[in-house]
């Protein structure tokens, strides 16, 4: 008799052993609804979802910052512009997904992939990701299997409104060289914000009718323009204008006009430029090419304008 009851109340435990192994299984596998009897989803969320924020305490110049288990941050302590180098990501985490507030008036620049390596961050514009202005912010994710953060989104104070940078020739300049010269008031300096610039130049002048010997001209204006990144110097763009075509003697001056419109140039933001323009004569006997704004603004005038 005992022995048939021992017997019974062991198959009692192993059912229900069993059926809690299957219950405890089920909850596992299970979709997670919070405000809802019927998720949809892994997690189905029927409200609102609040993160709250951390203060992070940053210094001027560079910063390696650990990111606890909050997901918002907001910035505080630099006087000056800052770099983030580096984010210590939390343990064994893939996926960590971060949002960074900058509460400073001063420049916040995210390092492409820093020279240490491990946690650093792969910016999109495959550079250094600079942030201008108060309240700008950026959101990153961490990918274990390379172990570093890539930038999701970001907002800039600056970046949103275009900038322009010009200059304007006013005095009368001329040129006879058959090499290329640096044209006076056409050269801008600037450190652009954006993968891409857009310059427009505008020439125009006058050649003199006669070249050498006082013979008949037939020449035209050549021009280049240069970027210059510290000492790397790359010729981006060329174009050229029939200044004379004159084959008898003449007293009228012939004018020229000379344009690039809109011409798109790569740079890294963040990164010094210069760009300068440059011209020369060629041609059959070419005369003196003159651009005199001072002395004949009805004829000739001379621009440069980028469009960051």
């Amino acid at each position: 008799m005992i022995n048939c009851m021992l017997e019974t109340m062991r198959s009692f435990f192993k059912y229900v052993i069993l059926f809690g192994s299957l219950l405890s299984l089920d909850l596992l596998m299970a979709q997670v609804g919070i405000n809802t009897d019927n998720p949809t989803t892994m997690l189905d969320v029927n409200g609102n979802l609040s993160l709250n924020s951390s203060l992070l305490i940053l210094n001027n110049g560079d910063n390696n910052i650990p990111a606890d288990d909050h997901s918002l941050f907001t910035i505080i302590g630099p006087t000056a512009d800052f770099n983030i180098n580096t984010i210590q990501p939390l343990a064994e985490v893939d996926g960590q997904i971060i949002t960074l507030v900058n509460t400073t008036p001063y420049s916040m620049t995210l390092k492409h992939e820093d020279s240490s390596g491990l946690n650093s961050i792969l910016c999109t514009s495959n550079g250094d990701l600079i942030l201008k202005g108060i309240y700008t912010t950026v959101t990153l994710q961490y990918l274990k299997s390379i172990q570093r953060w890539i930038t999701v989104t970001f907002t800039n104070g600056e970046s949103s409104k275009k900038r322009i940078f010009s200059s304007q020739g006013g005095s009368d300049i001329d040129t006879d060289s058959l090499d290329f010269v640096t044209m006076p008031d056409m050269a801008l300096t600037l450190t652009p914000n954006n993968s891409t610039i857009f310059v427009s130049v505008s020439l125009s002048g006058i050649m003199d009718v006669l070249g050498s010997n006082d013979k008949p001209s037939q020449g035209y204006g050549d021009f280049r323009l240069k970027k210059i990144v510290e000492s790397d110097t790359t010729i981006v763009a060329g174009f050229s204008n029939l200044a004379t075509d004159a084959d008898f003697r003449s007293s009228t001056n012939t004018a020229w006009n000379a344009r690039l419109v809109m011409f798109p140039i790569a740079v890294t933001p963040g990164e010094s430029i210069l760009l300068q323009l440059e011209w020369r004569v060629l041609g059959e006997n070419p005369g003196l090419l003159r651009s005199i704004p001072q002395s004949s603004p009805g004829r000739s005038h001379r621009s440069i304008a980028v469009f960051d």
